[in-house]
This record gives C-alpha cells, structure tokens and sequence, in this order.
C-alpha cells in the first residue's frame, strides 16, 4: 500500500498526523452516509473536507523536508470558519421547518473522542517540535482540532437538548442554534 511505504519514510511526528488525519476523513465520511439527520450529515461533511485539506498539508511539508527544503512556514488560514459554514447550514435547515430529530448520538460521542485525541497528540507534537514553522504547523492543527470539537460538542449539545448547553462557556456556545 503507498501510504504505508510513504510513512515509514516519513518523519515521526508528520506520519502520526497523517494516519491519524486519514483515519479521521475515512470515519466521518462514513457517518456522513450512516446518518439520517441532516445536520449532522453535514457537519460531517465538513469535517470531513478539512481532515482531507489536513492530509493535503502533511503532505506538503512532507514534501518539502524530503527535497531537503526547511520546513515550510504554516499559510495563514482563517480559523472560526467551521461555525460560520455550520450556521449558514443550520439557518438553511431551520427555514425548511421543524427541528432535527437526533439520530446516531453513539457516533457524535465517538467523533468528539477522536477529535479530543487529535487535539492532545498535536499539543503534545507542538511542545516537542523545533520552535519557528514546525511547532506553528502543530499549533495550527490544535487550534483546528479545537474548532472540530467545538462544532461536534455544540452539534451534539443542540440535538440531544442537553441543558447544560447554555450554561457552557459562552466562547464554545453557539447561541445562534437556540433561535
């Protein structure tokens, strides 16, 4: 299989990232197709779409360390932008009527999980790069990972109608999804 070949040629850190980023596309398109609950579909749609633009980063920096390049400096890259295209989806649904029924509720636990883990593997890669675009490179990837817990907690907060949603931090609530 060439991902295997390529991994082991690969530096530690960057191949762990991209197991992990390829692990994590491969589950959330899956959910996308197993769930019957319009905006968790596209939630993982989007989520899916940025753990492929994740893979497509490690490549690059794979890329250029393997041409004997420096480590390329991180392209600045607007984070936040996941809530701004869950609520353009979410007023979408709320015109159609009617609030989404939860369903596979098991599976949003699961994604945050894996989205927690992500988040402590590249805190815990970002303290051990070298400082300057390596260590930016992982704390980009934190600071992501943080916005895709955010979405699924939020998500997940808003179908199962937990009650303490509103008493959460109002920086990771998404007070527009109580309108």
């Amino acid at each position: 299989m060439k991902i295997k070949r390529q991994a082991k040629a690969m530096p530690r850190a960057l191949a762990a990232a991209l197991k992990l980023e390829h692990k994590g596309s491969a589950f959330y398109l899956k959910m996308s197709h197993k769930t019957g609950n319009l905006l968790a579909k596209q939630l993982y749609d989007q989520l899916a779409l940025q753990e492929i633009e994740h893979i497509g980063r490690i490549n690059e920096v794979y890329a250029a360390i393997a041409l004997g390049q420096p480590w390329p400096v991180p392209g600045r890259k607007k984070i936040g932008y996941m809530e701004a295209e869950m609520k353009r989806i979410f007023v979408r649904l709320n015109r159609s009527g009617g609030r989404e029924k939860a369903d596979n509720i098991t599976g949003l636990r699961v994604a945050m999980d894996m989205e927690w883990y992500s988040f402590k593997m590249y805190e815990k890669l970002a303290r051990e790069a070298v400082e300057g675009p390596e260590r930016e490179f992982f704390r980009l990837l934190v600071l992501e990972e943080s916005k895709h817990y955010e979405a699924l907690s939020n998500v997940y907060a808003y179908l199962t109608d937990d009650g303490d949603w509103l008493e959460r931090s109002e920086s990771q609530t998404w007070n527009w999804m109580n309108s």
